[in-house]
């Protein structure tokens, strides 16, 4: 399955800070998640916000990747949303699809 998420950064985080968390998450063998796929991970290059795409199994997966960062450093994600995802060329079809059953 595919997801994506938006993720904000609490602004008064040190990012350097960012690095420390990655290590003991690594060291600990926690990140990667096992059966998660980062597809993309991008921060803004103005404000403490960002994206990532992520293919998973199952949501457990995912679930591990998200909140272990947040245990790891509590505070440090202000706001994150998560969802599966679909390419809009399959999305698309599916919506009138849906659209045209409502009609009938």
């Amino acid at each position: 399955m595919l997801f994506i998420s938006y993720w904000e950064l609490n602004p008064d985080f040190d990012p350097s800070e960012l690095a420390e968390i990655a290590q003991k998450l690594i060291s600990k063998k926690m990140y990667p998640v096992e059966g998660v796929n980062q597809i993309g991970f991008y921060i803004s290059a103005s404000d403490y916000w960002g994206i990532s795409i992520e293919e998973a199994e199952n949501e457990e997966q995912l679930a591990k990747g998200s909140n272990m960062w947040r245990l790891a450093k509590p505070g440090y994600i202000k706001f994150m949303k998560t969802t599966p995802a679909m390419d809009v060329t399959k999305m698309l079809p599916l919506i009138m699809k849906l659209k045209k059953q409502l009609e009938d």
